[in-house]
């Protein structure tokens, strides 16, 4: 279960029609901005990139506003005009692949001398002084990093004593001295006069081509598509450039005249005809083309991914888009694998879900696709670890909640750790196999002490939905949002006291389709993350949706579609649940809660038979845990109690559990009549709650 958060916005009637007039954006589409803090017309105008500036061309602030720009754009120029060779040294992830292949055909199409470098995984990021006595003896002159060499404070100093020159051109956040290269690009350098900070690499390295070009337009029109690859893959926010940047390169994606990357794109499954190329956004850009560039990276080598992309004959660029599909599906392969044993490890031992953090380990799990497994458990709204033991050296992927910051969790096991970096939902490190004890323990005693009450994994809601924004010209009008993805997200809609009219399977009963009436509004509603069976809900039953909207063409008729993205009963009361939620967990922690809540916590007898009666009702069938839940709260049972109960029934073996597909199934009863008396499960609880009281 996630928490829902509708979002608040201060704006008048009279105001959103004016953001409404002055941008002709539709009311739900000028209200979504105003929740997001665009809530005036030169803020709205300002998201569109329809702002006036006599810095800003097309969307994009005059890129000699970055820090060493200009002194950048001279040191390339001479390096040109003297047959001087340039190396431009990249990374192995989509933005950084992205970023090299730009420069390298820039600076090729004008007649420079140029070689490209990206280290393997095993290299490690960045530079390092065996790549650059390789390209020493290579006989590099000016070396370019791409995407990387922020930090390398080291290595820029023993370029410096070779006698090359260093140009760095990187987005991340920089250290408190920055390396001694020749020029140092990064808009988030201090003191830096750009306008915008969030740029991916593959954005640096675009505005850096502007500088050299002395022109923006022409600039987007030949590298927007690769640009907007690279900035989708890094999840970045899209807004400021970035917005314009990926809206300019999924307008020009269609007709590329990048041989590679019209491969990569109907590998993915685009441009095969009209359908796909209507959903080549930048969301199933992330889960299709951006992945198996980053496979080559985690499965061979980030080379492969760059000849693609730098292919300038056919057969080339097929053999090498073939490659990385098949690269994706070992990713796929390896990411379900790991998925698998992690998921065993909850079923083998439930009382881990109930931990602040989920802390996984296993041996010799890929560490390039542990961060995508963590990103996938993220469903049981915890946040999550990963850690690959190879016997000697523990590596970590780490994903989090919005309201769980990794680096100061890191921070505190600092001194167990070797190596550690990230963000506040994004983190990895490194550490000794013999540290894993103390690191798990440290962890547990960090969310403790900081956590008490854990925050919940949150869905945004940008309206509540009225009958009139239900029109095509509405839904039309949300378009002009996109593209959507990181800190611009698809907007989230709130359908309440909606009425089940009629429900039907999709594909076998994998999906399910149901109409609703609201208000006066019939609509349909596609549920993709819900099979048939597990749907909670009857005819006729009143229930709140979470909606995305676009519209759908089908036999020449237009109509609006809504995808469900959550499902409640109407008047669910979810702060009660939650609070329930949290003391069953303390619970299972072995943490007594307060003892006012005794009461409410213990099951009786006739408890437990309100539960048993529901089950009955379906039989031998297995039904969502959910769906059962929901009927015991219209009867006065709250959420810790229920999951007691369940427990219960599960020990007397009355039911099968199977927590990670959240489904129960009744038992045949054996004959023996269960006494309450004998639970183990109660018996823990009650002991646990009579300490709590005595103390």
């Amino acid at each position: 279960m996630k928490r829902w958060n509708i979002k608040q916005t201060e704006i008048s009637d009279s105001a959103l029609r004016a953001v409404c007039e002055e941008t002709g954006l539709s009311r739900p589409a000028a209200y979504v901005l105003a929740t997001r803090g665009f809530n005036t017309p030169e803020k709205a105008k300002e998201f569109l990139g329809l702002a006036e500036d006599e810095i800003i061309n097309n969307g994009i602030f005059d890129p000699f506003l970055i820090s060493d720009m200009e002194k950048a754009a001279e040191i390339i120029k001479s390096a040109l005009l003297g047959g001087e060779k340039i190396v431009v040294f990249g990374d192995y992830d989509c933005d950084g692949v992205t970023s090299t292949v730009m420069l390298v055909q820039y600076l090729t199409a004008q007649g420079g001398e140029v070689d490209w470098y990206i280290p393997s995984r095993d290299e490690g990021y960045g530079l390092n002084t065996a790549a650059i006595d390789l390209l020493a003896e290579k006989g590099a002159d000016v070396i370019i990093t791409v995407d990387n060499g922020i930090s390398a404070v080291e290595e820029a100093a023993y370029i410096k004593q070779t006698g090359m020159r260093l140009i760095i051109t990187d987005h991340h956040t920089p250290p408190a001295v920055l390396p001694d290269a020749d020029a140092v690009i990064n808009p988030k350098r201090d003191g830096d006069k750009s306008s915008f900070k969030e740029l991916a690499g593959c954005g640096v390295v675009l505005k850096l081509i502007m500088a050299l070009e002395n022109d923006t337009d022409s600039v987007l029109e030949q590298f927007s598509d690769l640009a907007a690859l690279g900035t989708v893959g890094d999840i970045v926010p899209l807004t400021g450039e970035n917005r314009v940047i990926v809206r300019r390169g999924l307008e020009i994606m269609p007709c590329t005249e990048n041989m590679g990357l019209y491969k990569l794109l109907r590998q993915s499954g685009f441009l095969s005809d009209d359908d796909s190329r209507d959903r080549l956004t930048a969301g199933a850009l992330s889960f299709t083309a951006c992945p198996r560039i980053n496979a080559a990276g985690r499965f061979a080598h980030a080379s492969k991914a760059a000849e693609l992309l730098l292919a300038e004959n056919e057969p080339l660029a097929e053999l090498r888009a073939n490659e990385l599909t098949a690269l994706n599906n070992a990713r796929r392969e390896e990411e379900n694998e790991i998925l698998k044993q992690a998921e065993m490890l909850f079923a083998k031992e439930p009382e881990r879900l109930s931990e602040r953090v989920l802390v996984l380990k296993g041996a010799k799990w890929h560490s390039g696709v542990t961060g995508i497994v963590a990103s996938r458990l993220l469903k049981y709204g915890k946040p999550v670890i990963i850690i690959s033991d190879d016997g000697e050296t523990l590596k970590a992927s780490a994903r989090s909640i919005e309201a769980f910051p990794l680096m100061p969790l890191l921070e505190a096991c600092s001194d167990l750790l070797e190596k550690f970096g990230g963000h506040v939902k994004a983190a990895g490190f490194t550490a000794k196999s013999e540290n894993f004890s103390a690191l798990e323990a440290r962890i547990k005693a960090y969310s403790a002490a900081h956590f008490p009450q854990m925050p919940f994994d949150v869905i945004h809601i940008d309206k509540v939905l009225c009958e009139e924004d239900l029109t095509l010209e509405n839904v039309e009008g949300l378009k002009k949002l996109a593209p959507c993805g990181e800190e611009n997200p698809l907007p989230v809609f709130l359908m309440q006291n909606c009425v089940i009219l009629s429900k039907k399977p999709l594909k076998d009963g994998k999906y399910i389709s149901f109409n609703v009436r609201m208000g006066s509004v019939t609509q349909k509603i596609l549920y993709f993350n819900c099979t048939y069976n597990d749907f909670c809900f009857e005819n006729g039953q009143a229930v709140d949706l979470l909606v995305t909207l676009e519209l759908n063409e089908y036999n020449g008729i237009t109509s609006v579609s809504a995808q469900c993205k959550d499902i409640r009963p109407s008047g669910f009361q979810q702060e009660k649940t939650f609070a329930a939620l949290r003391t069953y967990e303390a619970l299972i922690r072995g943490e007594a809660p307060d003892p006012a809540l005794i009461t409410r916590i213990i099951p009786e007898k006739d408890d437990i038979k309100i539960i048993y009666d529901i089950l009955r009702k379906f039989g031998e069938n297995q039904i969502n845990i959910l769906r059962v839940y929901y009927e015991a709260v219209s009867k006065n049972l709250n959420y810790c109690k229920f999951r007691i109960i369940i427990d219960i029934l599960a020990e007397f073996k009355l039911i099968t559990f199977d927590i990670i597909n959240g489904a129960v199934l009744l038992l045949p009863v054996s004959g023996v009549k269960a006494n309450l008396d004998n639970s183990e499960t109660l018996s823990k609880i009650k002991t646990m709650l009579n300490n709590c009281i005595n103390i």
